[in-house]
């Protein structure tokens, strides 16, 4: 294994680590705050924080103008769309529904670059797309089987799946858009992006502009969360996930986030208190069966 690889890998688990930890986290914050507030405090010390960073990239190597329409619009796939429906779904579901239907993002990448990139798949790996895409609809509709249709976690676990789409689109595009800059450029526009964006939805929403006063008194039990959303998952995270994503091909690096219901399980049964259900087993393990067999090609060509 090259030392560019062993970096990557390395990296990119960290980052599952630290996305895995923000399911729990997200879940238990949204109990004292709003999600478009936390989501406006969130992009607002973020881009605070990135904001010197991308000054002094962009001095050492300017956007070129027909780089900004593109850079804009990933950002917002990246950013303010995809963490928009990720928070409503958290609000509306359990952070391990959240977690597992968000680790499915690679087999959709997959079959994206199959349908759209025209990439090569194998019959194994096509079956294994379809065996992890009905355990991805078992998981997402498992209130169904509980009793609840479209009720709580449904609803919750669609607008987590349709997150999930924003950022196969992004990763998609990405590769081929963003590399050419400094990590922290394209990180920095997405939270750039997902400020501006926020603001009326706040406003329509929530039906007040958030204040500092309120966030320290009323929100001083959401305060920890936010400070780790913005330092540890979208500071750290989002910037080491594009330098992984960097070293090693897209459809490898994407592989990372089957490790986050790992890291994220143990913590939402202890500190949350969740339940692990007979519908969310029963999908996990369908989940998986299809991803060793659509990831079975690259195995035995090694």
């Amino acid at each position: 294994m090259t030392k560019k690889r062993l970096t990557a890998y390395l990296t990119l688990t960290f980052v599952s680590l630290l996305w895995g930890i923000a399911s729990p986290v997200i879940k238990y914050t949204l109990n004292y705050i709003p999600p478009y507030s936390f989501l406006f405090w969130r992009f607002l010390f973020t881009s605070i924080i990135f904001l010197p960073f991308f000054v002094y990239f962009f001095l050492r190597q300017p956007i070129k103008d027909k780089d900004w329409p593109w850079l804009i619009f990933l950002g917002f796939l990246s950013t303010p769309l995809n963490l928009i429906l990720l928070f409503i779904g958290y609000e509306k579901t359990t952070s391990m529904d959240g977690v597992l239907i968000s680790s499915t993002a690679p087999i959709f990448i997959t079959l994206g670059g199959a349908l759209f990139l025209k990439e090569k798949v194998t019959k194994i790996e096509r079956i294994g797309l379809v065996v992890a895409t009905v355990g991805s609809i078992t998981t997402i509709s498992q209130p169904i089987f509980e009793g609840s249709l479209f009720k709580g976690n449904l609803v919750g676990n669609l607008f987590v799946f349709i997150s999930v789409l924003a950022w196969v689109l992004y990763i998609l595009l990405a590769k081929k858009k963003v590399f050419k800059y400094n990590p922290v450029i394209p990180t920095a526009i997405g939270f750039f992006v997902g400020l501006i964006t926020i603001i009326p939805f706040v406003l329509f929403f929530e039906k007040s502009f958030p204040n500092y006063q309120l966030l320290i008194t009323n929100y001083s039990n959401a305060l920890p969360g936010i400070l780790y959303m913005v330092i540890f998952s979208s500071v750290i995270a989002y910037t080491l996930y594009l330098y992984g994503l960097s070293l090693i091909e897209a459809s490898e690096a994407t592989l990372f986030a089957y490790l986050q219901p790992v890291f994220a399980a143990p913590i939402a049964l202890i500190w949350l208190g969740e339940k692990i259900t007979l519908p969310f087993i029963i999908g996990a393990i369908i989940i998986t069966l299809g991803v060793l067999m659509s990831e079975f090609k690259p195995k035995i060509s090694h």
